[in-house]
């Protein structure tokens, strides 16, 4: 009797590529830890990101030896201050705003997006970011932050400069339209 062999019927549950795998999510979540360690994100963000408690964040800081020095402490920025404040982070709110339709994931448009999923998408903006303007003085919670402003339409806005009409960011609250760093710093040099 010859034998027929049938083919193994792929199950779902088998599928170790699957997302919700719970060994992938968690490489994921040390993988992105260890990603946002070395932007300096503050513990209760990360944990907050990640899903990591605050001894597993501190054991990963102490295997990937991080001093103590380099960790920002406190509260994570409540304010978009640093981006509002001068035409300099008015350009740079913008130049990040403009990233973020480029980094829209298939799987971002969905409403069952995770904070994984956000985490790690937001940490390759700030990478591309800080690859092309590496001087910046944006952080990753302040970017953050602006993502989720910009997406509730709240404070703030793109707009354009009011002299050459590039693009920046402005306080939706505020009557005039700012300026760009590029022509703030030809009306200081005249």
């Amino acid at each position: 009797m010859p034998l027929s062999i049938t083919p193994c019927i792929r199950n779902e549950a088998m599928d170790a590529h699957r997302k919700d795998d719970s060994i992938i999510r968690q490489l994921r979540c040390l993988e992105l830890a260890r990603r946002l360690i070395f932007h300096e994100v503050r513990t209760v963000t990360i944990g907050k990101i990640t899903g990591l408690s605050r001894n597993r964040l501190a054991a990963l800081r102490r295997r990937l030896k991080v001093s103590e020095d380099d960790r920002h402490r406190g509260p994570p920025p409540r304010s978009l201050d640093v981006l509002l404040r001068t035409a300099r982070g008015r350009t740079e709110g913008a130049a990040l705003a403009a990233l973020f339709p480029l980094f829209k994931s298939p799987t971002s448009i969905k409403p069952s997006t995770t904070t994984l999923d956000d985490g790690e998408e937001s940490c390759d903006i700030y990478d591309a970011y800080l690859a092309y303007y590496p001087q910046s003085n944006v952080r990753f919670e302040e970017l953050m932050l602006l993502k989720k402003s910009l997406a509730k339409g709240d404070l703030v806005e793109l707009g354009l400069c009011r002299l050459c009409k590039g693009l920046i960011i402005n306080n939706r609250y505020e009557r005039g339209r700012g300026t760009c760093s590029h022509c703030d710093g030809l009306r200081e040099h005249q």
